[in-house]
């Protein structure tokens, strides 16, 4: 018998286990096949049970001394306590004596239910497991004298069996549990601490982007640790469970340091990089105020400039004689050479000053030459103003006497000026006396059309007048000269009226009007009584073709165009000529006004001033710094432990049938027919009185299966 270790609540996975007080406990022996055990009651022992639905009642669970796994992940800092575990296991339910009244069939029975729950013991064995091995089936005969301690043989027997299998199995399970507990709490371990050192490297490496980004240069190292773990080759139970939790302290130790290491290498780095982006900011501060100002300063002296550039293009193009000159400014700037922080700033913000004094002092300059220049050009355009109006005037006049001039050469020149005179003769026998007539012709300047009258004289009066309609076509061309080329293209003949006045008393009433082309080819032809009025449509043409050039002044040639007969008592003949004289007349050439005496443009100089800008400050020398990456090796992993081997065998019991006893029956011996077990036979005198007591009470108390009652 041995002592055990009290228990208590926690939790191991998702299970929460008790482990109860057991007062005695059974020596197991791993990897035999021998059985050694004491029998005990059942009431001398607990089982240790679970809350969890789906273990078996029968199953040893492991007991940890440690908190929840979640309160350990969050203190990684405590020391990790070891888990405890413990082997012990049920005491057999098997009973070892059947009574000292058992007939053959009770006997049968109890041994065949007896068997029944070390084959259940034996199958929750190998399910947890256990290697077992069922030898040999034993036959056993029993009758009505030996069935009592025959039976109880057995159930002895059987009762170590199960004995031996539940111990075998609690081993197993312990050494099970305590390799499942040891695997978990160094993955839960491992998980934690490989959490938190990720964390603690995830901090370092953002700071280090963060630091890089900030231009700073991190040499990055990468540090092993390696703890000195305990051996976890062939261990198995608490040894296991201790060993496992030495290592996971040095573990969590070796964790908790590395990220205390990269926790101040991520604080010294943070701290670097800020007092570096801050001498950055001082330094871009002072370039952007040295920036800004020379920005401003520039446009000021720009704006300046572009004023004076402006009038100096407004004078020039004025006709003023400007010159510019360059005006170089440097003012006595402090050295910006190794300034950083503060210093930078107060050096800078001195240069800006003497820098936007300078610059003010230039523009200045340039206005006061802007505003000079200005007023010697307002006062120099007036001069050319009063100047231009005198001379516009005078030009305006000799532009007016030329443009009139020429105007009337041109005219001159191009000129087809002309009068056109169209004339009618005769040559009549009665150019006088009682029968005398006339004939003459009028021309429109404009259109050529001409009208040929002449009358009808009977010898006592005008009779009547007869009119010929026609038109002379002309062409008159200038040869740019002032001469004309004249061509009297031809002639048309629209109609012919005659109209009556008086009665015709003349015996000769026999009169005819012809009219001939210059080639005597008749063009019209008429003959009446001269009594009543008529008129006749023509519609004739007559080639003429005759050209003159006559220059100005000049009157062309007369140009015959008809021939007109009138015949009646005297015959009147006569011709139809015209003439073109040219009227171009040539212009005289004009006087011209003199001009007015032009202002002297007067001469200036301007400056343009230039203010050397101050220097930009330096950037700051770019830090160089060093962090340590840990990285801790990886804990020693659990053997899985060796399954328990245990050896069963059964027994197949015979009824023999019953007889009449004749003799008086001899002493019960002790049966030779059960296996050896190595227990002390000499108290098996004892061990037979004690189950013929327990027979003499009728089997008052029952045989319990697996905890159920059997009757």
């Amino acid at each position: 018998m041995e002592n055990v270790k009290k228990y208590k609540l926690y939790k191991s996975g998702k299970l929460w286990v008790i482990g109860a007080v057991a007062v005695a406990g059974v020596a197991v022996s791993a990897n035999t096949t021998q059985v050694s055990a004491d029998t005990v009651s059942n009431t001398d022992a607990q089982a240790v049970k679970t809350t969890d639905a789906t273990q078996n009642d029968k199953q040893v669970q492991l007991t940890a001394s440690s908190t929840d796994t979640a309160t350990n992940k969050a203190t990684t800092d405590d020391a990790t306590k070891s888990a405890t575990v413990s082997s012990t296991a049920e005491k057999s339910t098997v009973p070892t004596t059947a009574g000292t009244s058992v007939t053959q069939d009770q006997a049968k029975d109890v041994v065949d239910k007896a068997q029944d729950t070390v084959k259940d013991d034996a199958k929750t064995a190998s399910d947890s497991g256990v290697d077992v091995i069922t030898g040999k089936t034993t036959d056993v005969t029993i009758n009505d004298d030996n069935a009592s301690s025959k039976t109880n043989e057995v159930l002895s027997d059987l009762n170590k069996q199960d004995q031996a299998v539940k111990d075998a199995t609690a081993k197993q399970q312990a050494n099970d549990q305590a390799y499942q507990t040891a695997t978990t709490e160094q993955t839960d371990a491992t998980k934690q601490g490989q959490a938190d050192l990720d964390n603690a490297t995830s901090d370092l490496d953002k700071q280090v982007d963060t630091s890089e980004k900030a231009g700073i240069t991190v040499n990055v190292e990468v540090a092993q640790s390696s703890p000195e773990y305990k051996d976890l080759s062939g261990l198995e139970g608490q040894d296991l469970l201790d060993a496992m939790a030495y290592n996971i302290n040095l573990y969590k130790q070796a964790i908790a340091d590395g990220v205390a290491s990269e926790k101040a290498d991520t604080e010294t780095l943070a701290k670097l990089t800020t007092e570096y982006q801050q001498k950055q900011a001082d330094y871009a501060k002072a370039n952007a105020d040295r920036d800004e100002a020379v920005e401003k300063g520039q446009s000021d002296l720009n704006n300046a400039t572009s004023d004076l550039d402006n009038q100096v293009e407004a004078s020039k193009n004025a006709g003023l004689d400007v010159s510019v000159e360059v005006s170089k400014v440097s003012p006595k700037y402090k050295d910006l050479t190794g300034l950083e922080g503060q210093n930078l700033l107060d050096a800078m913000a001195y240069n800006l000053d003497l820098y936007n004094k300078a610059v003010a002092s230039g523009v200045s300059t340039e206005k006061a030459d802007t505003e000079t220049l200005a007023k010697l050009t307002a006062e120099y355009q007036k001069q050319v103003a009063d100047y231009e109006a005198q001379k516009a005037a005078v030009d305006k006049a000799n532009a007016d006497k030329k443009a009139a001039y020429e105007k009337a050469l041109e005219d001159y020149m191009n000129g087809t000026n002309h009068t056109t005179s169209m004339t009618a003769r005769t040559q009549t026998d009665a150019s006088s006396g009682q029968y005398q007539t006339f004939m003459n012709a009028t021309v429109d300047q404009t259109t050529g059309e001409f009208t040929l009258e002449h009358d009808m004289n009977d010898g006592v009066h005008i009779i009547g007048h007869g009119v010929l309609k026609g038109k002379v076509n002309w062409k008159i061309v200038s040869n740019g000269d002032g001469t004309e080329t004249v061509t009297i293209s031809s002639i048309e003949l629209y109609s012919y009226t005659y109209t009556n006045a008086y009665q015709n008393q003349a015996v000769n009433q026999n009169i005819n009007f012809h009219v001939y082309d210059n080639d005597g080819n008749e063009l019209f032809l008429v003959y009446h009584n001269g009594n009543t009025t008529f008129s006749k449509t023509i519609n004739k043409t007559a080639q003429i073709n005759k050209t003159f050039k006559i220059s100005p002044n000049e009157t062309s040639p007369l140009a015959q165009v008809l021939v007109v007969d009138d015949n009646w008592i005297w015959n009147t003949h006569g011709q139809v000529s015209t003439q073109i004289k040219n009227t171009n007349v040539a212009p005289k050439a004009p006087t011209y006004e003199q001009d007015p005496v032009k202002p002297t443009a007067p001469k200036a100089t301007v400056h343009h001033v230039q203010v050397v800008a101050p220097a930009k400050g330096q950037e700051p020398a770019v830090p160089v710094a060093s962090v340590k990456k840990v990285t801790v090796a990886d804990m020693p992993n659990a053997d899985k432990p060796q399954p328990q081997k245990v050896e069963v065998h059964y027994y197949n019991i015979k009824k023999t049938p019953k007889v009449e006893k004749t003799e008086t029956p001899k002493a019960v011996e002790t049966a030779s027919i059960l296996p050896h077990t190595n227990a002390n036979e000499s108290h098996g005198g004892v061990l037979l009185s004690a189950m013929a007591g327990l027979a003499s009470l009728g089997l008052a108390f029952g045989i319990s299966k697996k905890g159920k009652k059997q009757n």
